[in-house]
Order: C-alpha cells, then structure tokens, then sequence
C-alpha cells in the first residue's frame, strides 16, 4: 500500500511545486505590467508638466512681447511727433481715423504683419494697430499690441498721450507769489517791477526767498499743516520748483519735483512749523522733468479760425458773459461782438454749444474785425475801470479792462467744452456738470492771464493808494455772498495764477471745491488769515483717459501710456 501511496505523493507534490512555481509567474508579471504602467503614466505626467511650463513660459513671453511693442511705438512717436498719422487704414481697429501707411524710411512692417521683437529669438513677434480718432480733439491716442512668442498670442489696448498738465490735481511752474501780484503795503518786499526780476526763476535758479531767517527776498507760498489750517493735496501734484512745506500737509497721491538735490529729500521745509509732511507713496516727492508752459493760448485761438479747423469753435470778442444751461446749450452776452464770419456763433439765449468744443474770447482789436462792433453797444463805467457788462458792480474794489478778452463764467455744463480768454477767466458763481463728477462732461478753462474766483469787496480802508481791509459785497443779481464755491474743470492760467479776488480783504468765504486740475506759472493765493477761502481740491481721475477739447499740452513733452488693459487676442498665431 505504502508502495502506492509513496508515488502518488511525490506526483501531487510535483504538481503544487508547479502551480506554485505559475502562479510566481504570473504574480511576477502582473507586478512587471503594474510598474510599466505606473513607469509609463509619470512619464506622461513629466512629459505634460514641461508642455505646462513651456506655455506658461510662452504665455508669459506673449505679454512682453505686446508690451515691447508698445515701447516700440512709442519710441517712434516720441522721435517723430507727427507720427500719430500713421497706420493701416484697412485695419478695423482703426474705423473713424486718419491714417496712411508709412514709406521710406518710416516704414514700419509691425502695422500690417508680425515684427521680430529687437534682441530676442525669433520665437518672438508683435505687431500693433492705431486708432487716432480722439487725437486732433483730445491729445489721445489708442494702441492695440499683440505679442507672439510660440503658440501663444496676447493682446494689450493702451491710449497714449503727452505727459501733460491735466496728469496733476496741482501743478505750478514757480513755487512763489506771482510777481504781478506784489502789494508791499501788505508786507511784501518788492515792488512788482522789481518782483519781476528777482523773483521770475526757479528756486534753484538762485531765487532768494524771505522765509527761515532771510530778512529780504520773495514772497514764498507754502503747504501748509498747522495752526488749524491743513492743506490736503488728493490727488498727484508736480512742481517745476523746489516747494516750501509747513507742519504736516497731506500729499495724497503721487508727488513729484524738478528739483533734484544730490542728498536729503526734495522739498524744503520753513524751520519755523514743527512736524513733517505727509506723503502717500515712501520716497516722495519724486524727480520728473519740468513740464514747459506755452507762451501764450494762441493754440487754442487757431481753433476758431476756418484757415486752421473744420469745424470752427466760437469766437467772441471783448468781456463776455458765458451762462451754461444743464439742458447742453449756452446763455451768451457780449456787447463787443457783432455777426460775422464762420466762427460767429451768435449772442442770446439756449445758443448750441460749438461743434469743436472751443470757444475762444480775444481782446477787442485795435482794427474792428468781422466779429467787432466799432463802438461798445454800453458805454464803459468807472472812467474805464468796468466794461459794459457791469463788472465792477458798485462799490466794488476790483478794476477791469472795457475792452479786454475776459470771461465771466457760471452755470451747469452738459457736454465737453473748453473756454479760452486772451486776458482772464472769471468764475462768478457755481461750475458744475449736468453728470456730476462720473458723466462725460468735461470742462477745460485756459487763460492767458487770470483764472479768478469772482469776490466783491468794499473797500474801508487805504494806505498808500492800497486797500488794507475791506467788506464782502454780495454779487448783483444774487441772494448771498459766493461762499463754498464748486468748480468742475481742468484749469490752466498760462502766465500767472488762479487765485481769489481780493482773497485778503472780507471775511472768511467758507470752502473753494475745485473737482479737476489746477496748473499755473506761479502759485495763486485764495485766502490769507480769516479772510478767503479754505481749499478742497480733488482730482479728477477721469482726466487719466479723457481730456477736454483742444486743451493745451506742454512744450516738448513726451508720449506716454495713461491707460492700458489687456483685452481678447486681436491675432491668433
């Protein structure tokens, strides 16, 4: 039996060992084809990931490749100032401009194709499209650039416009007293005349200021924080000079000089006032280059004259009375001016605003012109003090010129306007917009001279031929005093200042709200002790991307982006 069984045992026994020895296998296999797969999937994983990163590095490169040609386009703008006439007129971008395609040595491949971006691999590309539509009427310039690096396309809309005077909520050239405005009866050292000399520079320039112990000098302007009174600048602010600070004035948004000391900071501070300024961004106040008034408006002038515009602004000749209606139309009186020629637009009442945008108000012409009665339809008041509009009102202090290209202004704007004046700007009751501050509405006030808060004053006393106190008049035709004044408008006054009438004389006229930009020669004064106004100055952030009608730029300023976003692909690759 055991001679059996023996057998059969080590036959079975042979037969588990090779079912064992199978399942091993398969085992082993099965382990083998699970690493391969696991081997095969991270390899995908490793394989995507460096796909991933190289399109997010092409990605990334397609945005510098649009930016590079928006630096590209503006380099060529900032060497060729007439090169805002190029583009491609077929482009769809471009619907409403004028363009043409430069030749010669202006061509420009990156206006119809893909441009190789300079200093890269040829991995890298853009090109670009203009629209010009807004630059004859507002200065700006849209740029469309997209980039190409790969497979990758991206696409950036910037509008482009000079460095101006509307890029600050407060600009001057001078940082002291306007030389005109010289009162020595009020402790001033200088004369006007000699104010003119001595005063007239830049503080680097060598002007000598009365302030921190100087016993003679020029009348110095500062920012003021202390004693109550604290001068809050909300929004940027550049000077051409080296300002004075007192206290602790706020700078709310970003400041900058053309002063550039080699050390310390670039302000200067009157050693009398404890405390520091305030600045919004560390290492303010900045250096930027001066930004170059213009001579004069005559600029804007051309804009009335059909040799230079089509359409032609308004023209208006001698003191003009300017109301504006909420309902987008114009109240208008002015006794020197008499029908003629394009740009006469009519007196009266609900009179259409100027198809450009621009009025323009000269001083009457020694020779009568088409637009110029050759006797005033009013005789002047005051032995020539007034004009035939009524301003001064009686017993007013101010004098004004009967035949000067002077404006008075008040009302409610609807609509994009700018008002220019040969001689002086006067706002004699509330500027607003229809819109309120985030409408269209826009307002630009240029003078040659004077932008002026309108302030009758009695005076009640003199010495010296000057009035050394006086009382608050309440405007002809008005209920009250003009307190808490409201001004909605981008303000430039070319050669001197915007500045108060009488602002030392009266008492105080509450809070002047000026919702815009202010830019000046020198530093107009709108209060002094208890007298004149407290200042509630807030930009306008609007004037960023938009700005009112033919308002004048710097001399020689440089291109640059006021607005940029990136928008869909324009081109794919």
């Amino acid at each position: 039996m055991n001679g059996i069984l023996i057998p059969l045992r080590r036959r079975l026994q042979a037969v588990r060992t090779r079912a064992e020895d199978g399942m091993a296998l398969v085992m082993v296999l099965g382990i083998a084809a699970f690493l391969t797969l696991i081997m095969f999937a991270a390899t995908g994983f490793a394989i995507n990931q460096v796909k991933q990163v190289r399109d997010d590095q092409d990605w990334n490169a397609a945005l510098a490749a649009a930016q590079a040609g928006v630096d590209e386009y503006i380099s060529r703008l900032n060497s060729d100032g007439t090169y805002w006439r190029f583009g491609n007129p077929s482009s769809p971008y471009s619907a409403g401009s004028t363009l043409s395609l430069p030749t010669g040595t202006s061509a420009n491949a990156a206006f119809t194709g893909w441009q190789a971006t300079p200093g890269t691999t040829t991995r890298s590309w853009f090109r670009y499209d203009v629209n010009n539509a807004l630059f004859t009427s507002q200065g700006i310039l849209k740029l469309r650039s997209t980039g190409k690096y790969g497979s990758e396309t991206r696409t950036v809309e910037v509008q482009i416009r000079r460095r101006g005077f509307i890029d600050y909520l407060y600009f001057t050239d001078y940082d002291t007293k306007d030389p005109a405005a010289y009162e020595t009866v009020v402790g001033d050292d200088y004369t006007p005349t000699v104010a003119q000399t001595n005063c007239a520079k830049h503080w680097y320039e060598g002007r000598t200021d009365a302030i921190n112990g100087t016993s003679t000098g020029c009348t110095t302007i500062r920012f003021i924080g202390s004693g109550g009174v604290n001068d809050v600048i909300q929004g940027p602010l550049h000077s051409n000079d080296a300002f004075y600070t007192c206290g602790t004035p706020s700078f709310q948004g970003a400041t900058s000089t053309s002063w550039n000391p080699t050390t310390g900071v670039r302000y200067r501070k009157d050693n009398s006032c404890s405390g520091n300024p305030v600045f919004a961004n560390a290492g303010d106040p900045r250096y930027a280059p001066p930004l170059t008034m213009p001579p004069s408006n005559n600029a804007i002038r051309k804009e009335v004259d059909p040799t230079y515009a089509d359409p032609v602004g308004c023209l208006y000749s001698g003191p003009t009375r300017i109301v504006l209606n909420p309902n987008g139309t114009m109240n208008v009186t002015s006794p020197w001016t008499k029908n003629g020629g394009a740009a006469w637009c009519n007196v009266g009442n609900n009179l259409p605003l100027p198809a450009n945008g621009v009025i323009y108000v000269q001083t009457v012409p020694a020779v009568a012109d088409a637009y110029t009665r050759s006797t005033p339809t009013t005789a002047c008041i005051n032995s020539g003090a007034g004009n035939p509009l009524g301003y001064p009102q009686t017993n007013d202090m101010t004098t004004y010129g009967c035949k000067a290209g002077d404006v008075f202004l008040e009302g409610t704007l609807k609509g994009q306007l700018t008002i220019a004046a040969e001689n002086n700007i006067v706002a004699t009751w509330h500027i607003d917009y229809a819109g309120g501050s985030s409408g269209t509405d826009l307002l630009g006030l240029v003078a040659n001279n004077y932008i002026e808060v309108y302030h009758p004053v009695r005076c009640t006393s003199t010495s010296g031929g000057q009035c050394t106190a006086g009382t608050n008049l309440v405007p002809t035709g008005k209920s009250a005093v003009f307190t808490n004044t409201r001004i909605n408008a981008a303000i430039l006054s070319v050669n001197h200042s915007f500045r108060v009438q009488n602002y030392r004389w009266g008492s105080s006229l509450g809070t002047l709200n000026v919702n815009g930009a202010i830019a000046q020669r020198y530093r107009g004064i709108v209060g002094s002790g208890s007298a004149g106004f407290a200042k509630n100055y807030v930009y306008d952030a609007r004037l960023r991307y938009a700005s009112p009608p033919k308002f004048l730029d710097p001399i020689q300023s440089a291109y640059q982006p006021s607005l940029w976003s990136e928008i869909s692909p324009a081109y794919t690759a």
